[in-house]
């Protein structure tokens, strides 16, 4: 009965987190930080949106960010290619496999919802792309723009050994994710 009673004590006082452990402002919390806790419990509302590095969670949507704007010729940009199985293969290649300097999926998570193992460390959490009110508002040619040259700021890499078509493929597939939601 002792042992239970001290399991039951380790396990409650393990949950519990003071107050004054919480850091950063009100907004900070709020937004795309949420997912790092500040000392809080591990449990509530919060849980959903996080757990399991990408896979499990439903990130956050929408998401309050400002990213830099593409010139107008790539505004005015669509994408040419064909939504078909062997487009869209090889942009999920490029999401999870093929990428570089680094898989997509190392920010924006396996599912697409921004909550990739490396989130966390970023200044501005990385793009939600099963957010379907969000990825309405980006065009093509923005998603291209922001691929091809990176986002200042965000720890969004370039990808400059991508060729165009592998970057289209890769938009491609990126927006199957907001379809799934």
């Amino acid at each position: 009965m002792r042992v239970l009673i001290i399991a039951g004590l380790i396990v409650l006082l393990a949950g519990a987190a003071p107050a004054t452990a919480q850091t950063g402002t009100e907004s900070q919390r709020h937004n795309d930080r949420l997912a790092m806790h500040y000392g809080s419990p591990h449990s509530g509302t919060r849980h959903g949106h996080h757990h399991g590095m990408g896979r499990g969670g439903k990130g956050f949507c929408p998401q309050n960010r400002t990213v830099p704007t593409a010139p107008d010729e790539f505004q005015k940009m669509k994408n040419p290619l064909e939504f078909n199985e062997e487009n869209l293969f090889q942009g999920e290649s490029f999401f999870h496999v093929q990428s570089e300097p680094t898989t997509c999926k190392i920010c924006h998570g396996p599912k697409g919802n921004g909550l990739g193992m490396m989130a966390q460390g970023k200044n501005s959490m990385p793009r939600n792309f099963t957010c379907k009110e969000m990825m309405k508002e980006i065009a093509d040619g923005q998603m291209f723009w922001i691929i091809r040259n990176g986002s200042a700021g965000t720890g969004m890499p370039a990808f400059k050994t991508l060729s165009d078509k592998e970057i289209w493929q890769l938009i491609l597939y990126i927006k199957t994710f907001a379809r799934r939601r």
